[in-house]
């Protein structure tokens, strides 16, 4: 499973990584008779789908009338949701964004959330998608990302117990981030971690999305400076990762990805070792780290792999911490952050020697990240570079 920025498979977080899901066909003339679907999984965990029309769609529920009656589905067995009954704006900004114009696609999505003849299911799904079409706009568009967080902010106001609101929160995070306020989503990121604080995680919400928030937060809180604060939540979410896995099942589908999670809260102290300015211990626990990955934990091993880069390229090993960084942009299929990160890393250690195509490295590099990972905070560093080339 793939830890991707806000994607989660049936856990819905996408914000991520924020992959939009083909709600609706393109240009096909007979989806305003089609039936909605709900993507589910049953008791014995098997996919299955059920057609009909969607009446309402919570963090409690997700109830379908089928015509001869209603039924109800718990939301944490929903996948998905596709409804077959959008406004044609809603239609057209699946095509935009299939197209790569993410401007066009939002704009849609606007008109359709504000068509007064849709339901309000598709009034809210067509908001949240005009957010996600902002949060990828936003790759070469900084201004996008504060559209990106008032649609999301929109859509939480107006429909404050949709089953998608977990979903919305984290994008909202990560567009606060991204706009240039770290500070406003750390904090955001930890209130939505705060959910699973109970014995149970609130109603519609789910252990993956909120740990996942959690770890989201310190890093968020590392950006700002407060290491402190950093430090804790990334133990904080080590205790609660390791008895959170010691409960489950092995056969739970969650389970690889709360493992991805754990790593990355055990990787946090290096992290927060070189932002302290720390170095050689910063090195020295990343490449104990790395030793003790093996080839078991991928996203362990990855994550060492780049904090050990960015330490070596912290005490001037700009030629091994470019070894490093390109490994990790190459091979990590666990996390779009660290590649893009990685990448980012690369333009740096090609700035700093002095290889003769050093600069046009770096330019290559720096556009890969706004081009494919525009929706990651290392596009804000990449930017910055961007603009002394």
């Amino acid at each position: 499973m793939q830890l991707n920025s806000l994607v989660l498979p049936h856990f819905r977080t996408s914000l991520a990584g924020l992959a939009l899901l083909a709600l609706v066909g393109l240009g096909n003339p007979a989806l305003a008779a089609q039936r909605d679907q709900v993507l589910y999984r049953n008791a014995a965990g098997q996919a299955k789908t059920e057609t009909g029309t969607v009446v309402e769609n919570s963090l409690a529920k997700v109830r379908l009338d089928i015509g001869s009656r209603e039924r109800d589905f718990d939301t944490a067995s929903v996948d998905r949701v596709v409804f077959g009954d959008v406004p044609p704006a809603f239609a057209e900004g699946v095509a935009y964004f299939d197209r790569g114009d993410y401007e066009n696609a939002a704009k849609q999505y606007q008109l359709a959330a504000g068509d007064a003849a849709a339901r309000d299911v598709v009034k809210a799904a067509a908001r949240l998608r005009a957010a996600e079409s902002w949060m990828k706009r936003g790759a070469s568009d900084a201004s996008a990302f504060a559209q990106a967080k008032s649609e999301a902010e929109v859509f939480l106001a107006d429909s404050p117990n949709n089953r998608d609101v977990p979903h919305a929160r984290a994008l909202l995070g990560r567009a606060t981030w991204l706009g240039g306020d770290p500070a406003g989503a750390a904090e955001v990121f930890r209130a939505l971690y705060q959910e699973a604080q109970g014995a149970e995680p609130t109603p519609g919400y789910s252990y993956p999305i909120c740990y996942q928030s959690g770890v989201f937060a310190a890093q968020a809180f590392l950006a700002t400076g407060d290491g402190a604060t950093a430090r804790a939540l990334y133990n904080e979410l080590s205790g609660a990762l390791a008895t959170l896995l010691a409960s489950l099942d092995e056969n739970d589908p969650s389970r690889g990805f709360l493992i991805g999670l754990q790593a990355k809260a055990q990787l946090g102290e290096g992290f927060c070792l070189l932002a302290d300015g720390q170095n050689a211990q910063a090195r020295t626990f990343f490449q104990g780290q790395l030793s003790a990955a093996g080839k078991a934990n991928a996203a362990q091993r990855f994550g060492a792999q780049l904090g050990l880069a960015e330490a070596l390229l912290a005490d001037g090993n700009a030629r091994q911490a470019e070894i490093e960084f390109a490994q990790v942009s190459a091979i990590d299929y666990t996390d779009r952050d660290n590649v893009a990160r990685a990448l980012v890393g690369l333009a740096e250690c090609a700035l700093q020697l002095s290889d003769a195509d050093g600069r046009q490295q770096a330019k290559v590099w720096l556009q890969t990240v706004r081009d494919q990972y525009g929706d990651t905070p290392a596009v804000l560093r990449a930017q910055e570079l961007s603009q002394t080339l």
